[in-house]
């Protein structure tokens, strides 16, 4: 083998794993995006099961989309 052939091996190989970190990423997208709409559809139902039917003015004060996410995932494998 020559010295253009190993090059061209080795970018080919290159392409390869950039491909499959892309499908990583579009994966993790899908699963998030799946995770927020989720969330959206039923998260008054999800936080009121999680915190034990408080009222909605004892609620903590973070609602952030982050926190929705963990407490989906926590609910997830919990259950």
């Amino acid at each position: 083998m020559d010295a253009m052939e190993l090059l061209h091996q080795l970018c080919v190989n290159i392409v390869w794993i950039f491909k499959i970190y892309l499908k990583f990423a579009f994966i993790t997208v899908i699963i998030y995006l799946v995770a927020e709409w989720y969330i959206v559809r039923y998260g008054i139902e999800l936080e009121d099961q999680l915190d034990g039917n408080v009222a909605a003015n004892d609620r903590p004060a973070s609602n952030s989309t982050l926190s929705k996410v963990f407490r989906f995932v926590l609910n997830f494998f919990i259950i």
